[in-house]
């Protein structure tokens, strides 16, 4: 050992160092071995693994379902591998089984812990840039889908129907619905915090972290592109927000709290809502969602489309309401009331009326007051019932149809507000809001004798109802502002400049 040169002791240690560490690194391959061994895999018994490169040389897994029952692999001990196959764990394997097209779940996809996925896939760079091409993918399906207003209506129609027909039945409904519909058009927010993210956002995060534990050369372009996948996917406008938020918070009052058939169901986080964004613009969100007037209320479920499930109702907060006051609920529609032929509607071809060929209403004709405009013919006595419920439920007479003006209805309605003073009264505080405003500044005149319009075109549509009672044309105008008809001398004062006043006096 002593004759030996400097030379030889160098390369004896360098040979020596080599033997260690190719004994280390076989030690860590068996380590790896062991572990995989033990993972489930997709090749055994009720999955499949196939490998095609792709244009990118990345090879691309399809994973095929488990079944019909849990997706969990089995997990054989001892079970032979091929060699070279692919490993996926279990949560890797269920996030793949979702894709844009025929497997498009959003409600599944929307209960999967998708950071998960990565931390399971993170040794093999090629499963890990199969998953994020996958969440890029199921981005812009989710944001196809709840972005549209006409597709997040249907959607939200159908949870409203799972809602009225399951929530009852569940004990654990309050659990497991706020899990699946948590996060799934906006982030889902509790009072103190957030609750669960938006999906879109969780699939974007587990993009970027596939994408940042994979290879350099996918870091590398996603470093140089530009991310256009997440700015479509993510971005949205300012009303496509308010929808979105609107929807989100109609599924969080869902998901809290099953259905009552006695009471209607508090909508508290669509009211907290509203304090924060305004009555107005939440309803006219609600208005695109469920295809509506923005002054509600709005259908949720009827019988039409759902034959199995009442009419359901989504009601606004009460004109004037603020703070704790202002509250939507969910609940049952006007069920049909029953109206006897001195009060009800009256089928054409009645003795006395226009038309022929119909039926008489009997005293047992039960009738939907809903209809009351599209009847051929009408008593005023309907009208009055219908204002007389209004105000005992301290609610708003719906507006009517744009053509409302040629409808028998509206004849009826006005010989009623023309003769009966307990109905003006009545009507003047149940009144619809907008068009047309005519005849509910008619019988606000009547009522109070006098009246000075607030707005400068009001006098406008009071002329027009006026003018068309007297002469048949809305366009008439007396040169002596005078009007008399069914009882009443009406009288304009006043000047375009200094504003108008009407007066009405009943004629003896």
């Amino acid at each position: 050992m002593s004759d030996d040169s400097d030379a030889d002791n160098i390369l004896r240690e360098r040979e020596e160092r080599r033997a260690l560490e190719r004994a280390r690194i076989e030690e860590s391959r068996k380590a790896r071995r062991s572990e995989l061994s033990r993972a489930p895999l997709l090749d055994q018994e009720g999955a499949s693994t196939v490998e095609n490169p792709g244009a990118d040389g990345v090879p691309r897994v399809v994973i095929e379902a488990y079944g019909t029952g849990a997706v969990d692999a089995p997990t054989a001990a001892g079970s032979a591998r091929k060699i070279g196959g692919l490993v996926v764990p279990p949560s890797v394997a269920e996030f793949l089984k979702t894709d844009p097209a025929e497997r498009f779940d959003i409600q599944r996809l929307n209960a999967l812990h998708l950071p998960g996925a990565v931390d399971a896939a993170r040794s093999d760079p090629a499963l890990l840039a199969t998953i994020g091409r996958r969440a890029e993918e199921l981005m812009l399906r989710v944001k196809q889908e709840i972005d549209d207003p006409l597709s997040a209506g249907a959607f939200l129609r159908d949870q409203a129907r799972h809602w009225y027909r399951e929530s009852m039945l569940d004990a654990a409904w309050a659990t497991n619905m706020t899990e699946r519909w948590g996060g799934l058009f906006a982030d889902s927010r509790v009072s103190g915090g957030r609750l669960q993210p938006w999906i879109n956002r969780r699939l974007w995060v587990l993009r970027e972290h596939a994408i940042r534990s994979g290879s350099f050369a996918a870091k590398l372009r996603r470093g140089i592109a530009r991310d256009r996948t997440a700015e479509n996917a993510l971005g949205r406008t300012a009303h496509q927000q308010i929808v979105a938020e609107v929807a989100q918070a109609i599924l969080d009052d869902l998901a809290a709290h099953p259905r009552d058939p006695d009471a209607p169901l508090p909508m508290v986080r669509l009211s907290e809502l509203a304090v924060r964004r305004e009555v107005p613009t939440i309803n006219d969100a609600l208005a695109a969602l469920f295809n509506a007037p923005e002054t509600g209320p709005f259908i949720v479920l009827h019988p039409n489309r759902y034959p199995d499930c009442d009419e359901l109702v989504l009601r606004p907060p009460i004109a004037g309401a603020s703070g704790a006051a202002l509250a939507y609920s969910l609940g049952a529609g006007r069920p049909a009331k029953r109206v006897s032929a001195h009060g009800g509607l009256v089928a054409s071809g009645e003795p006395g009326r226009a038309g022929g060929g119909a039926s008489d209403v009997t005293d047992d004709a039960e009738i939907d007051l809903t209809t009351v405009w599209q009847a051929e013919a009408i008593e005023p006595a309907v009208w009055r019932r219908l204002i007389e419920e209004r105000r005992r439920e301290r609610k708003r007479l719906d507006p009517p149809p744009k053509d409302c003006r040629s409808r028998p209805a509206y004849s009826a309605l006005r010989e009623l507000l023309m003769e009966d003073g307990e109905a003006r009264k009545a009507f003047v505080s149940v009144r619809w809001r907008g068009r047309p405003a005519g005849l509910p500044l008619l019988a606000a005149l009547l009522q109070k004798g006098s009246l000075a319009p607030e707005v400068a075109t009001d006098h406008e549509y009071l002329e027009a109802e006026l003018s068309e009672l007297v002469q048949g044309d809305p366009q008439w105008h007396p040169e002596d502002g005078r009007w008399t008809i069914r009882g009443w001398t009406i009288v304009r004062e006043g000047s375009h400049h200094d504003g108008f006043r009407f007066r009405a006096q009943a004629s003896t």
